[in-house]
């Protein structure tokens, strides 16, 4: 009898460990929240060919991330998927930057010191060709920001026709899944987690 009493013991024990186990790997996770900002939208000037040129629409979003682990975690990687959510970015539709007062690389190294939440200001870039003859309207009203990496950045706040333009030729087939990356050091895991970018 003494047998039995313990072995339904053991059983409910394995019972609320695993319970407690399964609630605990729901709740430990890193959340995503996405929203467009109020940055003014950009345009680079990428690749200019005999009668078109490739440009690259910026646009401002925030991301908030919030870790519900308790030990410390890094990001490692922040990068883009393609439409199809799987295998990385097509360099020829998608670029990222971080959104200061210049254009930057991705945030990487960033530590999370448990249940910790950071805010990331970034532009996805959207790239895309116009025809020469187009870019000299399109451009009339865009504001000179900057040359990166020697590409000319304009900020096209000014310009309505210029910003409707650039965002009817964003395409589903070039909407995709922006991918943070992160390291936990107390279980030593890579983790990952993706949203949609609409």
């Amino acid at each position: 009898m003494k047998f039995i009493m313990g072995k339904h013991a053991y059983i409910l024990f394995a019972l609320v460990v695993s319970i407690v186990t399964s609630c605990r790997s729901q709740e430990e996770n890193v959340e995503l929240s996405f929203e467009k900002t109020d940055a003014p939208l950009k345009i680079m000037e990428s690749i200019t060919m005999a009668d078109s040129v490739y440009v690259t629409l910026l646009k401002p979003y925030r991301i908030k991330l919030k870790s519900n682990y308790s030990g410390i975690i890094e990001t490692t990687r922040l990068s883009m998927n393609s439409g199809g959510g799987s295998g990385y970015h097509n360099p020829s539709k998608y670029l990222i930057y971080t959104d200061k007062h210049k254009l930057a690389p991705p945030p990487t190294g960033v530590k999370f010191s448990g249940h910790d939440t950071k805010v990331f200001d970034i532009y996805i870039g959207y790239r895309m060709f116009i025809k020469s003859k187009e870019k000299n309207s399109l451009f009339e009203n865009a504001v000179y920001l900057e040359e990166n990496g020697g590409r000319k950045v304009y900020d096209l706040s000014k310009s309505e026709i210029a910003a409707r333009f650039f965002e009817q030729k964003i395409t589903d087939d070039i909407r995709g899944y922006l991918s943070f990356s992160f390291y936990n050091y107390e279980n030593e895991l890579r983790l990952r987690e993706t949203i949609a970018i609409d």
